[in-house]
């Protein structure tokens, strides 16, 4: 008992120790990577025979656990000369994990490979095959494990690669396409059984693409007498991909258009006779430029089978919903690159509205509120044999019961049945131009409110589009029809009738606006326009469209109770005042002022015709808007009592500041001149002015206040300047300063003297003044038969009168009472000049 005692703590420590022993070996195998100088050779040898192909390791480190095995530096395996200089595979660090129960008989037989960081190069030879065809065929030769024959045969080993690059090269070029990121393995199942799995990114070295996806591949193939004849299944996946970046990966360049692309399938049959089918899905399909619109997803599925003796594609058949119809594609190829090919695409019963929402997505500026009807129902076919140019193409179809309706039209834009065709190509003779196919659509009979339809037609082509349309219309729903349809017109409400010949020429871009052109004959039409306080009656005119300017020509419209005849250009677009800029020439026979006061002010029984352009008078004050500028001619301006004949004079409208130049008429048997600006942004309004009148006659002047209190010729000159909002301020604010000349004067209301008679005066002249609602004279000039008077005073501007008259030699005289009634009064010069001061 005392000995086990006493052993007790011996075998303990002994067993702690081996136990540390074993630790200590286990970890060294672990870490130690002894060279292996010597079994290189026969690890590359090993390597070749079951890949059958060349293979060098530039360093081969022996690895104990967790299993036998190598690691492997720089290995390189070269591919056949047929495929370029370039090796199949290389990768920096390779790890070989060896089968044991060949090694415990003395042989070293790879089980599985395993890299990290490697470059595969795909190589399509000069004869067709791939590089990687006689890796597959070679895997044909060998068994899945050793039977129970005590002969060996060599066993393909499982492959596994991490981190890799996969290059596609045609012979010694490399493309520009390539999967990285790739993860890949390739083993045997069993004896006559092979499997492989891939994922990877797609990308393109000559673009820098974010977006295209995740593809991951697997299947599985069987042995065969021959590798034509191998059994075959694989499903492939291709998700997480943006459309945009799609196009750029297959085409260099990214098309515009947006949305998330997946597709996933199945392959199967043999690689003589292959069976395809996939299904495509794409999510919130769009064009770059547009947004909203809602999610649209586009579904297809395809079936197809494929003959590599033949190089045929046949039985393709690919289908995908529509709203409640059906679209479907049916077709063959054959040939190299399956450049022969028939393919019919049936479209059956698909809404117009589906139609509409795709139009929504790949183009801007539909509205988000119309609203389409009727059904779409097509036929294209598409044929073309190998070495015949250009392929021949059809295309025959038609939309039935067609109806388009937004919040503008009111009642639905009936169109009816719209028929389309594709025009085929002529084939090019010589060195004859090939033209581009393109597609007719109409002609097509919208109901516009009149008797006859409007016939529409359209041509679309890759280029671009072109719509053409002829024949009556009435104005309000012409008007409707472009608003729904998105086109700029005139911010304004009118009806009538008119005669159209228009195009609407664009392309697909939309870079450029799209406006239409052509001309269009208006009839017995009315316009309103916001701000004018009646309408404007064109009894007819003619409208040139040109894609920068709308030509009016051959205007004769009613406006102020007046008749205008002329001509206007106006700026395109002119969806708003201030977004138009117009030139006139307009003339008419007899004009009111007080008609051009009830015009343009809509409140002309309440207030001041230049209250409207006050911003208080209007929420959208038009003439605060608007931009014009052009020439007017009237032969009779009724202003008042008065009348101006031959008026004529340049008007300048610019945002609220009028300018009235180069003014000229005839009044009082003479001729007046005026230059007048006013500013209706400033508060209150500001008006100023220059001007002058010669030759007038004053008698005239005297028979529009009903009594003949002057005669003779006059001539002036003036300058003034007024704000205001109300007739009494812009006379309290006014500031006239004006010089007179009357010629032959007669004033018979005054006599001086008992004894003599009415004064008369070859000439007077002075300065007139007009401040505070008052004239005043200082030192005017009256030259007569019996001296030169000078005269001074005020006169108010209801015609009460405090003038002095004072002649050299002869008594100052005081002039008051009215104009019609004045009263003439001697006094002493002091007390006369006493009366004078203010």
């Amino acid at each position: 008992m005392a000995k086990d005692i006493e052993g007790g703590p011996l075998r303990f420590r002994f067993s702690r120790r081996g136990v540390l022993v074993s630790c200590l070996l286990l970890l060294a195998l672990f870490v130690i990577r002894p060279q292996a100088r010597r079994l290189r050779g026969r690890i590359s040898q090993s390597i070749s025979q079951g890949l059958g192909k060349r293979v060098e390791i530039g360093a081969a480190h022996l690895r104990f656990l967790p299993r036998p095995g190598f690691e492997l530096k720089n290995v390189v395996i070269h591919d056949d000369l047929e495929f370029g200089a370039e090796p199949l595979l290389r990768s920096p660090e390779v790890t070989a994990w060896l089968r044991v129960t060949p090694l415990l008989r003395g042989r070293l037989e790879i089980s599985r490979l395993s890299l990290t960081d490697a470059s595969l190069n795909l190589t399509r030879g000069p004869q067709g095959p791939w590089n990687i065809q006689d890796l597959l065929e070679r895997t044909s030769r060998f068994a899945a494990a050793p039977r129970a024959s005590k002969k060996s045969r060599p066993q393909f080993p499982y492959i596994e690669a991490v981190g890799t690059r996969i290059n596609l090269k045609i012979e010694s070029e490399k493309t520009h396409f390539a999967l990285t990121n790739a993860e890949f393995a390739l083993w045997q199942d069993s004896e006559n059984t092979w499997g492989m799995r891939l994922r990877a990114q797609p990308i393109r070295t000559d673009a820098n693409l974010t977006d295209t996806g995740k593809i991951n591949v697997s299947g599985t193939w069987r042995r065969a007498s021959s590798p034509a004849e191998a059994p075959l299944q694989f499903v492939f996946q291709w998700k997480q991909a943006q459309i945009g970046q799609i196009s750029k990966l297959v085409y260099g360049t990214d098309l515009g258009w947006r949305g998330e692309w997946a597709v996933s399938g199945t392959i199967a049959g043999t690689p003589e006779r292959l069976r395809v089918t996939a299904d495509t899905t794409i999510d919130d399909f769009r064009r770059f430029d547009v947004f909203g619109g809602g999610n649209l997803r586009l579904l297809a599925h395809c079936g197809a089978e494929y003959r590599s003796a033949q190089q045929t594609l046949s039985d393709v058949d690919c289908n995908g919903p529509a709203g409640a119809g059906l679209l479907e594609l049916k077709g063959s190829a054959s040939g190299s690159r399956l450049s022969s090919y028939r393919i019919s695409v049936l479209a059956t019963k698909i809404p117009a509205r589906n139609l509409l929402s795709v139009a929504r997505h790949t183009r801007k500026n539909i509205p988000d509120d119309l609203n389409a009807s009727g059904q779409f129902s097509a036929t294209v076919s598409l044929h073309h044999d190998e070495g015949s140019q250009p392929p021949e193409f059809d295309l025959n179809g038609e939309i039935q019961n067609l109806q388009l309706a937004s919040s503008e039209t009111g009642s639905p834009l009936t169109v009816g049945t719209v028929p389309f065709s594709m025009a085929k190509v002529p084939k090019a003779h010589g060195r004859a131009a090939k033209s581009a196919p393109a597609l007719e659509i109409g002609p097509a009979n919208v109901a516009m409110n009149r008797p006859a339809p409007l016939q529409v037609r359209a041509s679309l082509s890759r280029a671009g589009y072109q719509i053409s349309m002829h024949g009556d219309s009435g104005i309000k729903r012409l008007l409707q029809a472009a608003n729904m349809l998105h086109i700029p017109v005139p911010a304004v409400v009118a009806d009538g009738s008119s005669t159209l010949e228009l195009e609407l020429v664009g392309d697909w871009s939309g870079v450029r606006p799209t406006r239409p052109t052509g001309t269009i004959q208006l009839r017995s039409a009315s316009a309103r326009v916001a701000g004018l306080n009646a309408p404007l009656q064109i009894t007819s005119a003619t409208l040139v469209l040109d894609q920068d300017y709308i030509h009016v020509q051959n205007l004769s419209a009613s406006a102020a109770q007046a008749t205008w005849h002329g001509s206007m250009q106006l700026s395109r677009p002119c969806s708003t005042p201030g977004a138009c800029r117009t030139q006139f020439n307009l003339r008419a026979g007899e004009v009111s002022s007080a008609a051009l006061n009830a015009f343009f002010n809509p409140k002309a029984g309440k207030q001041s015709w230049y209250n409207f352009f006050s911003p208080g008078a209007n929420p959208v004050p038009y003439l605060l808007q608007a931009r014009a500028e052009g020439k007017i001619a009237i032969d009779k301006l009724a202003l008042g009592r008065a009348e101006c004949t031959h008026f004529a004079g340049d008007l300048e409208l610019a945002a609220g500041k009028l300018t009235l130049s180069h003014a000229k008429g005839e009044i009082w048997g003479g001729t007046a001149t005026a230059d007048l600006k006013a500013d209706f942004l400033s508060r209150p309004p500001a008006y100023s002015g220059s001007g002058g009148l010669e030759t007038v006659s004053l008698s005239k002047l005297a028979e529009l206040m009903r009594d003949e209190w002057i005669a003779g010729s006059g001539a002036a000159t003036y300058e003034f300047k007024s704000a205001g909002w109300t007739l009494q301020e812009l006379i309290e604010s006014a500031d006239l300063n004006a010089g007179f000349a009357i010629t032959d004067g007669d004033f018979p209301h005054v006599v001086l003297t008992s004894t003599a008679g009415a004064v008369r005066g070859s000439d007077f002249s002075g300065q007139i003044l007009l401040r505070k609602g008052r004239f005043s004279l200082d030192e005017a000039k009256l030259a007569s038969s019996d001296g030169v008077y000078r005269v001074s005073g005020t006169a108010s501007l209801g015609g009460v009168l405090n003038l002095v008259i004072a002649g050299e030699n002869t008594p100052v005289y005081n002039v008051t009472g009215t104009l019609t009634d004045p009263r003439v009064s001697k006094v002493a010069a002091a007390a006369a000049q006493a009366s004078l001061k203010p």
